[in-house]
């Protein structure tokens, strides 16, 4: 009977990847540019920015289409190019927003950018803006808000695939100049605000938030609890396996974080996407597993996984983020609370689906919807292992 099974079993995911190879579309890496660099120096109630930023941020300006803002255009749209960076670029200090006093603009030379994969890539071309701004008091904790990202997509030399922006600035303060502290951080889109010189609990609630939104968000993460999940319910299991999937991920992911470790996304993402293969084959075949060794699965697994959620930050222009930190461990435990606090959710998710699909199942147990998510976290995990492979 266990022979038929697994003999059908197989036949079924044989015929699962013939199909997904027929609908796995070529998937291309986006290659994060430092497409602009800011300075911004702290000195009492004033402050001082310089930032360069790509002339692709900029609408209305460009007279003759060639990509370029030369000293002409710039002087014939000046009010409308300081009016675009006044609403795009907010400075705040302990909640109090910066006034604006002087701002200068001039063409800039386009600094020789660096991704992984692409080599000396010439980043777009950029509009330099000095200025000034005051506060009424001198602030603690100052706040960079930036919108400037390019309206239309970049196209930089020696990078095959989409490009994600990413601004780099470095923040210090000085008095009677003698530099006092020195913080870097790294914009992007879809981190385009950045706190500076914040207390240790305020990155620690930051980089939580950070992997909150990476656990709910990456689709293939979630599958996986799952499938890992549903196939044996208890309490106890949960915990010890979703303790041991938390700590896995967290050491390499802080290892990657830190530069220690790197692993290419081409390996990682295929990775993933076997485990959800692995962990539904083990369910659908009846195989159970002591849980010591489905502990120490797990934590295998989860190393993979926490390579994949470095690679994710990294495909998003925030793999520095952590190296870039004035507390680099306590962000790693923030991001790693983050995480979990997702993992919890989806488990009490999962456990209140549970509760309703044992009332509407009542006297077949919990097999039916068991082997129905283990069968569609199968199909779904080899769709991606092919289309990840291809």
């Amino acid at each position: 009977m266990n022979t038929c099974l697994s003999r059908r079993f197989f036949r079924s995911l044989w015929r699962s990847l013939q199909c997904a190879l027929w609908f796995a579309p070529l998937a291309l890496s986006a290659h994060v540019v430092e497409t602009g660099h800011a300075t911004v120096s702290l000195s009492g109630k004033q402050v001082f920015v310089a930032i360069s930023i790509p002339v692709a941020a900029f609408v209305g300006a460009d007279d003759n289409a060639d990509g370029l803002l030369d000293r002409s255009e710039i002087l014939a749209h000046q009010a409308a190019l300081i009016a675009q960076v006044q609403s795009g670029v907010g400075l705040e200090g302990d909640g109090r927003k910066a006034v604006w006093s002087q701002m200068v603009l001039t063409p800039a030379q386009a600094p020789v950018a660096t991704s992984a994969g692409v080599a000396a890539a010439a980043a777009p071309p950029q509009l330099l803006v000095v200025a000034a701004a005051t506060w009424d008091d001198t602030p603690l904790v100052v706040i960079l808000d930036y919108g400037l990202w390019s309206r239309t997509p970049l196209a930089v030399i020696g990078a095959p695939g989409p490009v994600v922006e990413t601004l780099k600035v470095k923040v210090s303060r000085t008095q009677d100049g003698k530099t006092l502290a020195e913080e870097v951080g790294l914009l992007s889109p879809r981190q385009s605000r950045f706190e500076f010189f914040a207390p240790v609990q305020r990155h620690v609630a930051n980089f939580a938030h950070h992997g909150f939104d990476h656990i709910l968000g990456g689709a293939d993460h979630i599958v996986f609890l799952v499938a890992l999940l549903a196939s044996g319910i208890g309490l106890r299991r949960w915990a010890a396996l979703l303790t041991a999937f938390t700590v896995a991920h967290g050491v390499t992911f802080g290892l990657a974080s830190m530069g220690w470790v790197s692993v290419s996304a081409a390996l990682v993402e295929p990775a993933i996407a076997a485990s959800i293969v692995l962990v539904s084959a083990l369910h659908l075949l009846r195989m159970r597993v002591v849980l010591k060794w489905e502990l120490l699965l797990v934590f295998v697994l989860g190393l993979v996984h926490g390579l994949g959620f470095a690679s994710a930050m990294r495909e998003e222009g925030a793999s520095q983020l952590i190296a870039l930190s004035p507390y680099p461990v306590w962000s790693i435990v923030g991001f790693n609370l983050g995480i979990e606090v997702g993992q919890c959710a989806v488990a009490l998710a999962l456990y209140g689906l549970v509760l309703v699909l044992r009332r509407l199942f009542v006297g077949h147990g919990d097999a039916v919807w068991q082997r129905a998510a283990g069968v569609l976290s199968l199909v779904v995990g080899a769709f991606w292992l092919v289309e990840r492979v291809v």
